[in-house]
């Protein structure tokens, strides 16, 4: 199995292979590397486009410690997958919790960071997590129904029948029990501020049009405060997670969007 083997750990990931641009996705949570696949194979026969598990998911390792998924201890972690992989001029593609850890590797090296795409982001504003919602997190990984409600919610185009939602449904019941809560924690004392304002790279929003985490007003808030922000796209047949309930869609936008900064 392919591994990116760094000082913070191993990182499964995977690959389609290409030249230029070279595209990096990182998912959210109950997701993994296997939530962009499809969004890859749609792209550009030339493009090359890596996705991997966090640690805490997928097939990537099970740290203990809350720290460990804090938005600073999940930097480090992208720091050293992209200092191994050199990669060199990235086109960042982030969902969800995943937004601020794209976001502070862009403030810390814009030179290069191509662009950001941030699909159903963590609103500039920053978030917090009710108390009452941490035992349901801590308990999601334990208890089959309320994993399918909460990948249901976010993903409410996908049909919960389906052989795809039920793999997608046995990755997320693999998450440790702590990680969850754990990243709810950083996302809580993630505060970004006026700091977005250093945002000048090509910046894309996008949102699918019925997602309920994310409310369009948020969006377009977290749009004004980057200066590089070009777009909100809202896309049709997508709630939470259009790179598996639209991932042609959500291809397509992305591909769109990189082509103009690319030609420019």
């Amino acid at each position: 199995m392919p591994f990116i083997k760094t000082n913070r750990g191993n990182f499964f990931y995977h690959e389609k292979e290409g030249d230029h641009p070279t595209l990096l996705f990182l998912h959210g949570n109950l997701g993994s590397a296997n939530w962009w696949r499809e969004v890859m194979s749609s792209l550009p026969f030339s493009w090359r486009g890596i996705a991997y598990d966090a640690m805490g998911f997928g097939q990537s390792p099970r740290p203990e410690g809350l720290e460990r998924y804090s938005v600073p201890a999940r930097l480090r972690d992208l720091i050293a997958i992209i200092d191994v992989l050199a990669l060199k001029h990235i086109h960042l593609v982030a969902h969800s919790t995943s937004t601020p850890v794209a976001m502070e590797y862009a403030l810390l090296a814009p030179d290069q960071v191509a662009s950001l795409t941030l699909i159903g982001p963590v609103p500039a504003t920053g978030v917090q997590t009710p108390p009452e919602a941490y035992p349901l997190l801590e308990r999601m990984s334990t208890d089959r129904e309320l994993l399918a409600e909460a990948l249901h919610a976010s993903a409410p185009h996908l049909d919960r029948n389906s052989a795809q939602f039920q793999a997608y449904l046995k990755d997320a019941a693999s998450i440790p029990p702590l990680a969850l809560s754990a990243i709810a924690r950083g996302l809580d004392a993630w505060r970004p501020g006026d700091r977005l304002r250093q945002l000048t790279m090509p910046v894309m929003l996008v949102r699918g049009q019925d997602d309920i985490m994310l409310e369009e007003k948020e969006a377009h808030a977290t749009l004004i405060s980057i200066p590089g922000a070009i777009s909100l796209e809202n896309l049709h047949g997508a709630g939470h997670s259009p790179m598996i309930e639209n991932p042609q869609g959500l291809a397509e936008i992305i591909v769109s969007f990189i082509k103009d900064i690319e030609q420019a």
